[in-house]
């Protein structure tokens, strides 16, 4: 493919604070001039807004954890944590008009995918091109490759050539097209390629101020306007719901899209590692060696976790201490973003930026000792109770719900998971009863399915949660059944449990926020502690987890609605369902994740009588772990005390 002339290139770059140096020799026959995207000018409307409906002067609110904003009219009453944006519902404008600049090739260099994400929000600052290249300096080891998804956008009728190459540690993507097309089309379905609709779509965003892209990254439809000035309209209509002005002092929440606990390793290689200033910015050592290095206003992106995942944790010193890594609300952005990704932290004491993080994370982190980080089982354990609590904190889904309720807009109800309970054993419905009853967290209705007997023979017993019963006779193959219970469900999600066996009180919001930061069809637990009932044996074994994988649990599956329908649902068949519905789920293009599997615990009894039908003896051949008896890690109780006796 031929490339265009240097003379007749614009190049802009994002996320190369920490390290310019790499811009001179990342694109291969473009050297420069590079202009920053993040501080080209936002064109302004033609005419002046003439606001339709304006919040009464909100101003920052006290942090992304979604505080009632004070006026802003008050500054000297804020705190200095991690602040959230001002925000103004419903501002109409006059459309922009002028030209369209347009040059002979649009070069685009991310640091990240992290980066290519925050430059999506931005994508109106770039010009026309018949030739766009986009490159990704660095990428973690579990990322995919840059390939667009067209979809119906009629640029992509005008492609000549297309070329994707691995560059290094990167990726570069070079487009060529019969006329000039919006570059900024093209990154936005280059970013949906790599990462599909992961992210925060509701409220409609206008984004303003320096900054903007940190608040919606990876969203295509965000608004983008002047720092003081109007929000473009949008066909006839205001060109967003909530309009975050950003600014220094506004610490934007997590992309739990990038930064999450994907690639975790159980078992790290290296010490503690620590947080130090560096320059204007920060740095992450282990002893003399430097892991990453951040920019001045904490950023951590997905290529600085994966270079963390060998560490033990991160010890961050008080902000106010000697050894302080900077001001509070910047650590705290950090150490938010650490907790996110599955990164132990041990943070001294720090009132300031305690109240930045809030009580929950601050709480999580107080509870991280270097004796607990030295088991690698209760490092885990810590590692997931932070992820939990930093995500549903400080993720960006989170902040955006928040944000709107705060503003007076509505906000999208939780999605309803389903719970499908097939069962042949009416001895067995009391137990795995308890077992649905005791998830928090999450909004749910139970599907039971009674394969072989009828409630008039075996009386369900009594629950708060909402019930719809199926009855099949016992000739009925049990995927017929389970099908059966799926087209009587009202939710979102449909979540498979089995009858016999433990879970934890977090296991379906677990599943529901590895779906929310993987973005896959089908997410679900490793079968990783088992209860060899006939040897009273409690093993963990070695499954990896925190990745994209072909195999979960069977009785920890759970699956989007429009996933399982084109998957065809559960084939009719008396076993093998759930390994013929993980099949059909990558035939049909879906993906699968494979979360941890603390909050789950397989009871093996004799292989008789299962539909798995896998012997007991199959489960010794490889473990890490054994304990004598039915023992549960720290996360199966964790504050939900079991009812009754769990055996059965």
């Amino acid at each position: 493919m031929r490339r265009a002339a240097t003379r007749s290139a614009w190049g802009t770059w994002i996320g190369f604070e920490s390290c310019p140096s790499l811009l001179g020799r990342l694109v291969e026959g473009f050297s420069g001039p590079w202009t920053p995207l993040e501080h080209l000018p936002v064109p302004a409307s033609a005419q002046e807004t003439v606001p339709a409906q304006e919040t009464a002067s909100l101003g920052e609110a006290a942090s992304v954890r979604g505080t009632v904003p004070v006026p802003e009219t008050a500054p000297s009453q804020q705190t200095a944590s991690m602040r959230g944006p001002a925000f103004v519902r419903g501002t109409v404008s006059v459309p922009e008009t002028g030209p369209v600049r347009e040059t002979g090739c649009v070069v685009l260099a991310a640091r990240s995918p992290a980066d290519l994400r925050r430059a999506v929000p931005l994508r109106v600052l770039l010009p026309r091109a018949p030739r766009v290249r986009i490159a990704v300096a660095d990428v973690p080891p579990w990322a995919g490759r840059p390939l667009p998804a067209a979809g119906q956008a009629p640029c992509w009728r005008l492609l000549t050539g297309l070329r994707v190459a691995r560059r290094g540690r990167g990726w570069h993507l070079e487009a060529a097209f019969s006329e000039p097309v919006a570059a900024g089309e093209i990154l936005a379905h280059v970013a949906y390629g790599l990462f599909g609709a992961a992210g925060t779509t509701t409220p409609v965003a206008g984004l303003a101020g320096a900054g903007a892209a940190d608040w919606r990254p990876g969203d295509a439809n965000a608004t983008l306007a002047p720092a003081d000035g109007p929000v473009p309209d949008r066909r006839d209509a205001p060109g967003c719901d909530l309009l975050v002005r950003a600014g220094a002092s506004r610490v934007p929440p997590v992309d739990e899209a990038v930064v999450n606990p994907i690639g975790f390793r159980p078992h790290p290689e290296e010490g503690v590692a620590e947080l130090t200033p560096h320059r204007d910015g920060f740095a992450v050592t282990c002893g003399p060696t430097t892991l990453v290095r951040l920019p001045p206003g904490g950023r951590v992106t997905d290529v600085d976790v994966a270079r963390l995942r060998d560490v033990r944790g991160v010890a961050v010193p008080a902000s106010a201490g000697p050894a302080s890594a900077g001001p509070a609300p910047v650590v705290a952005r950090v150490v938010a973003a650490l907790a996110a990704a599955g990164i132990p932290v041990l943070a001294e004491p720090d009132p300031a930026r305690d109240e930045a993080l809030g009580p929950p994370l601050a709480a999580a982190l107080a509870a991280v000792t270097p004796e607990a980080l030295a088991s690698d089982l209760r490092r885990e354990e810590i590692s997931i109770r932070l992820r939990r609590t930093a995500l549903r904190e400080h993720g960006s889904v989170a902040c955006w719900r928040r944000l709107a309720a705060d503003a007076g807009l509505s906000v999208p109800p939780a999605p309803r998971v389903s719970i499908l309970l097939c069962t042949r054993r009416p001895e067995m419905l009391p137990f795995a009863f308890e077992q649905m009853e005791r998830q928090r967290g999450v909004t749910t209705e139970l599907i039971v399915g009674l394969h072989g007997f009828t409630a008039r023979e075996a009386p369900l017993p009594r629950t708060p949660l909402p019930v719809t019963v199926i009855e099949a006779p016992a000739t009925t193959p049990f995927g017929e059944v389970l099908n059966r219970m799926a087209a009587a469900a009202s939710g979102s999600y449909l979540a498979k449990v089995d009858d016999d066996d433990w879970y934890g009180p977090d296991h379906l919001a677990d599943l529901l926020l590895a779906r929310l930061y993987s973005g896959a069809d089908l997410v679900g637990s490793a079968a990783e502690f088992v209860y060899l009932e006939q040897l009273d044996v409690t093993i963990r074994r070695c499954i990896g987890t925190e990745r994209f994988a072909p195999l979960v649990a069977g009785g920890t599956m759970l699956v989007t609605r429009a996933a399982f329908e084109a998957a065809g649902g559960f084939r009719p068949l008396p076993r093998t369902v759930d390994g013929q519905l993980l099949q059909a789920v990558e035939a049909a293009g879906g993906r699968i994740y494979r979360t941890h599997g603390f909050g789950y615990v397989l009871r093996r009894r004799s292989a008789y009588g299962h539909t798995w039908r896998q012997p007991v003896q199959s489960f010794l051949a490889s473990y890490q772990e054994q304990w004598r008896g039915l023992v549960f890690n720290g996360l199966m109780k964790d504050g939900a005390q079991w009812r009754a006796e769990v055996r059965t």
